[in-house]
């Protein structure tokens, strides 16, 4: 019997167990020096000066994410003593792996995702050379789903067997997107994407953000969100629960387009922790983006962002 209360969840597995070392996580060792005081203060007035620009998250409807998982959040602070997930020297690429087969505007989608998340994350992105299904994913884990008919291939089979022994020694992370639909286990129905703080991977499907060929648009905004949203928790954000935020949990498609692509002004200021980026740089190129591909409400919110930075100098 399938679960369909939790059938449209983006999954994050905080897999980090105790054989796990913090080298391999890419965390913060104890000994290492605490965050520097001057960039976190200058971090916290960002944060001020973008606070005009947002509102508090909206009250749960029925079904949302935090009505079935009440989440406390995750303030700045608490952030930064987690250790988290950061670029180095050493792991400053993030890696885009495209799994199975895209007809042109698919892979369209996906280059212009790579192309956002660089923006988005201020980090080097490289994308990878197709990997086919047929060499990768046994039929142990593929299924078609018995009530829909549709074909699905298992996503923590993904994670778990498929991409860690793929990530670049210089990869802060490896993203695969994929056409083909996702399921967790016998239990979901499906996921949109799944991610390991512990190896690094992550994975996400297209199937779901509508037809390329006649939403476009849509699939685009869709798949950025989802990007975005996950890559951020391979960053070590946790579910935002302050403000109407990319970092919202979603517990379904409808309450996914509720939230915006940016970010709230905590978040920003934990993504900029972890990538060390230039605000006004950051902020420009989003808007730029947007403009090109015609995102006109997340063009008009960039636009703001980069006027209340400057503002603030």
């Amino acid at each position: 019997m399938f679960v369909s209360r939790f059938a449209m969840v983006l999954i994050v597995l905080l897999a980090i167990g105790a054989g796990s070392t913090d080298r391999a996580t890419g965390r913060q060792q104890p000994n290492e020096p605490a965050p520097d005081r001057k960039q976190i203060l200058q971090l916290q007035k960002l944060s001020r000066q973008l606070r005009p620009l947002h509102q508090k998250m909206e009250p749960s409807q029925p079904g949302d994410w935090l009505e079935s998982h009440p989440e406390p959040g995750q303030t700045l602070q608490q952030y930064l003593k987690s250790g988290p997930v950061t670029l180095t020297p050493d792991r400053k690429t993030l890696y885009v792996l495209p799994l199975g087969e895209f007809d042109p505007q698919q892979r369209k989608i996906v280059d212009l995702s790579a192309e956002f998340l660089k923006l988005y994350f201020c980090c080097d992105v490289q994308t990878l050379d197709p990997l086919s299904l047929a060499e990768v994913i046994p039929p142990a884990a593929r299924r078609v789903h018995p009530d829909w008919g549709m074909p699905q291939i298992k996503s923590t089979f993904v994670l778990e067997s498929v991409l860690p022994q793929r990530v670049p020694e210089n990869g802060v992370a490896l993203i695969a997107f994929t056409t083909s639909d996702l399921y967790p286990d016998n239990d979901w129905n499906f996921v949109f994407g799944q991610a390991t703080f512990r190896d690094r991977v992550g994975v996400w499907s297209i199937y779901r953000n509508g037809d390329p060929q006649t939403e476009f648009k849509l699939c685009l905004k869709r798949t950025l969100r989802i990007a975005t949203h996950e890559t951020g928790h391979m960053f070590s954000l946790a579910h935002c629960t302050a403000y109407e935020c990319n970092m919202c949990g979603t517990n379904s498609l409808a309450e996914a387009d509720r939230r915006p692509l940016y970010l709230c002004p905590v978040c920003f200021a934990k993504v900029g922790f972890a990538t060390g980026f230039d605000p006004i740089r950051r902020f420009e190129q989003l808007w730029k983006f947007c403009q090109r591909n015609e995102l006109g409400e997340e063009a008009e919110y960039f636009s703001k962002a980069l006027e209340a930075i400057r503002s603030g100098d």
